[in-house]
């Protein structure tokens, strides 16, 4: 079996065109995939209508393009030929086949693997077998390297500044988190960084990089699935500027990166080496059999942070023998200033928890009458306070507790057990409900 090659020479024929860049690009990104793209060029125009060719991404919303320039923008097309359709675009248009039997020349009719069906200069409608090679003579009827073609005109010829802004998917942004426990488990060093992801055809250098933190309504969210590429550490000081954008956050990275198209980069934005940390356990029967450990802490400027967190996925780290020690990851959402971060990092293994229903009775025909028993057990060498969460459902009221409880909402109640080291404590209650 032959494959079929398609050679094609096409030589991107910028007439009329110069373009210089002026500034640095500037790309802000959104964490749902999609960026807005500003750069300075610099038209050289004739007198006139000129067609004036520019390099976009692949991935553009092409009618999201906005011109700025003195000259008058008359229209605007996107022009792009992705390799995978090349055949099909190809279809009624001139072409060249090569076979070990000689060349057949004729408008393409249609391809298949093994086979090639064109219509020649007498009018017949040649099949031909196994072809070798395909020439498409016409090479300004594709567009391999995706441009924007703006008609413009202009009343005297010269150099024209312009700024140009688009929409492009494809390229995205996501947070982490790397925290690293002290040793008395008092404080934490935090690195919050970003991964920048460009799948979007273009590459950008010397970038200035902005993202945005926050939810941007679209119409659609239909973007192709991005293969994420090894991801290395950009070479960046970490302090990120931080402002409020409408209802967002935008953050401006330090200095200018290069993003070339298929990149996956790593960039701190932000440090802080002592944040206070409170751990704690929590013990929730009726939905994990484990007793939860819990990380917390402030977003605060007393804790060394006092700025809006992106949303992402921290990894909580430890030292053993002087080296770390992966503990367990959590993702938070975005987090305002002063707001509270709440990680779950694991089971705690020398803590158990055993929760039963002792019993369960009708008491009238909506009323039941439960009660449950739950039992703490610490292996450990010191004590430990638990936090027991039950949840009630419908109308309910405690008619029996060994203890007393805090009512956290209309659903939820906490216990807070203090557990002996190397000992038991025990938890119950009567509750009635009403549905």
């Amino acid at each position: 079996m032959h494959k079929i090659k398609v050679a094609i020479v096409l030589s991107l024929a910028l007439t009329l065109m110069s373009l210089l860049a002026l500034g640095a690009p500037v790309l802000t990104i959104y964490s749902q995939g999609i960026a807005c793209v500003q750069d300075t060029l610099t038209l050289s125009l004739t007198k006139g209508i000129s067609d004036v060719k520019v390099p976009v991404p692949a991935s553009i919303i092409a009618e999201s393009a906005l011109i700025s320039t003195d000259a008058t923008l008359l229209s605007q097309s996107f022009d792009y030929t992705n390799a995978g359709d090349l055949e099909t675009a190809a279809v009624g248009k001139k072409v060249e086949v090569m076979t070990s039997n000689g060349v057949y020349r004729g408008t393409l009719l249609s391809y298949g693997t093994d086979t090639i069906t064109i219509l020649d200069s007498s009018g017949i409608i040649r099949t031909i077998a196994q072809p070798q090679q395909v020439n498409l003579g016409n090479q300004d009827a594709f567009s391999l390297d995706p441009v924007l073609t703006l008609k413009m005109q202009s009343e005297k010829k010269g150099d024209v500044p312009a700024t140009i802004s688009y929409l492009t998917r494809n390229l995205s942004w996501a947070g982490s988190y790397i925290c690293v426990l002290d040793k008395d488990q008092s404080t934490l060093s935090l690195q919050g960084q970003i991964t920048l992801r460009n799948q979007c055809g273009l590459e950008f250098s010397g970038a200035k990089i902005r993202f945005v933190a926050g939810d941007v309504n679209q119409v659609t969210n239909n973007f192709s699935s991005m293969r994420a590429a090894p991801a290395p550490m950009a070479a960046m000081e970490p302090g990120a500027s931080v402002q409020s954008a409408f209802e967002y956050h935008l953050y401006t990275l330090p200095g200018t990166i290069d993003l070339a198209n298929g990149d996956s980069l790593v960039v701190p934005y932000a440090k802080a080496s002592t944040v206070a940390v409170n751990k704690t356990y929590i013990y929730d029967g009726a939905r994990d059999p484990g007793v939860q450990v819990k990380v917390s802490f402030v977003n605060s400027a007393k804790n060394g942070l006092g700025i809006p967190l992106p949303a992402g996925t921290v990894r909580l780290f430890g030292t053993a023998d002087g080296a770390l020690l992966f503990l367990g990851e959590d993702t938070i959402n975005h987090t305002a200033k002063d707001e509270t971060v709440n990680l779950t990092v694991g089971s705690a293994f020398d803590l158990v928890g055993e929760r039963t229903q002792v019993s369960r009775e009708k008491i009238a025909p909506s009323s039941y009458r439960a009660t449950y028993s739950i039992v703490l057990r610490n292996h450990k060498d010191v004590s430990v306070s638990i936090n027991v969460r039950e949840h009630l459902n419908g109308t309910w009221n405690i008619t029996i507790s060994s203890q007393a409880y805090e009512k956290v909402d209309s659903n939820t109640i906490n216990f807070t057990v203090i557990v002996p080291a190397g000992g038991e404590s025990k938890v119950g209650y009567t509750v009635e409900y009403n549905y």
